[in-house]
């Protein structure tokens, strides 16, 4: 039973890439007037057709779902199958009424943004997962190689640069495995706190690589996800609150933020925006598309649909800030190693001169 629940939450992560084509199909079927149990009937039968077994096992397990009374809503529908950020997108269709077809699109094009950032972020990020092993391998190679020529040469290299160089590999070769395990550490203790840490600490290391770009891909799916449902029709308090029913602590708290400041002051969104979710460049954009819009929501609808490009820009700064920031640390000592060897090279030459030798022989 465990095994089957598992093997099926795989096909749903898998099929939860392909579910932007799933609402565009059940858009074009609605508008087609075709119910949506024959709409599954037939995905199902197209998804066996083509030898698709994921797709097959989701459809099957949502027309099971509808069959048994359990789908009486969309977004009941798709609990469990489709990722939980797709519950808001879900709840803006049900909500939708008439428009259930334009909201389906929506949310298909809403969907399709998150995948192509979480693509870039992925593409960032990947290297330096690469690359950090590669040059901490060359690293490690190369403080042998140089803690190993301390050994056998004479003190009079030791110092300046050398100096510098030779502390740096004795040191990571004796501590090695501890700035490992650190490493590892680090990491797991950052990617924890990103959904949890908040305050006033918090805001300001908002602009830091790696909490920068958590910030800014949360604010575009913000941003896209409250577009969707104004469209839909809800206010922009009701796609506030909303969010925050489903939202991890570090976003909730943020939209809470937003909400009390709109509390306090009724017509400056901008500065309720502008609280620390949303990234100065996202955030002057939207003032500039306030001046031509007749509502904050009108303004939020085109930033969230139109502008999509201008988010994902930054997004994609954002991720490209933290590779060069991880991997640029670790490159920056390798090439001061990798330097080093060919400062000590040049120093042991000298020593090894025929004039130097002759000056030592005289001194003594």
């Amino acid at each position: 039973m465990n095994f089957n629940r598992l093997l099926f939450r795989l096909y749903c992560f898998l099929w939860s890439f392909e579910r932007a084509n799933f609402y565009r199909d059940l858009a074009d079927a609605l508008k087609r007037k075709v119910g949506i149990r024959d709409f599954f009937e037939r995905q199902a039968s197209n998804a066996r057709l083509l030898r698709n077994t994921t797709s097959l096992r989701v459809y099957q397990a949502m027309s099971k779902r509808l069959a048994s009374g359990q789908g009486s809503s969309l977004s009941d529908l798709m609990r469990g199958i489709a990722p939980a950020s797709d519950q808001l997108l879900m709840r803006a269709v049900d909500d939708a009424g008439a428009r259930k077809v334009e909201a389906l699109n929506v949310s298909a094009d809403a969907v399709e943004f998150q995948l192509r950032t979480l693509k870039t972020v992925r593409f960032e990020l990947m290297v330096p997962l690469i690359a950090i092993p590669l040059v901490g391998a060359l690293c490690g190679t190369t403080s042998t190689i140089v803690v190993g020529i301390a050994k056998e040469s004479p003190p009079e290299i030791w110092h300046g640069y050398n100096g510098l160089v030779r502390w740096l590999a004795e040191t990571i070769n004796a501590y090695a495995l501890v700035i490992g395990i650190a490493t590892v550490a680090a990491v797991a203790v950052f990617m924890n706190m990103l959904p949890r840490w908040i305050g006033s600490g918090r805001l300001r290391v908002e602009s830091w690589p790696g909490f920068s770009l958590y910030r800014d891909y949360n604010a575009a799916v913000v941003l896209t996800s409250m577009s969707m449902m104004i469209r839909s029709g809800k206010t922009l308090r009701e796609a506030l609150e909303a969010m925050r029913a489903s939202a991890s602590p570090w976003l909730r708290w943020h939209l809470a933020r937003i909400v009390r400041s709109i509390e306090d002051n009724p017509t400056d969104y901008i500065a309720a925006f502008g609280r620390g979710l949303m990234p100065p460049t996202v955030r002057a954009r939207l003032a500039s598309l306030l001046d031509s819009s007749s509502s904050f929501g009108e303004a939020l609808v085109m930033l969230g649909t139109s502008e999509i490009a201008t988010l994902e820009n930054r997004v994609s700064v954002s991720a490209k800030t933290v590779n060069w920031s991880l991997t640029g640390f670790f490159l920056s000592i390798a090439v001061v190693l990798s330097l080093g060897t060919m400062t000590i090279a040049s120093a042991l030459s000298e020593e090894a001169s025929p004039t130097r030798m002759l000056q030592r022989s005289t001194q003594h």
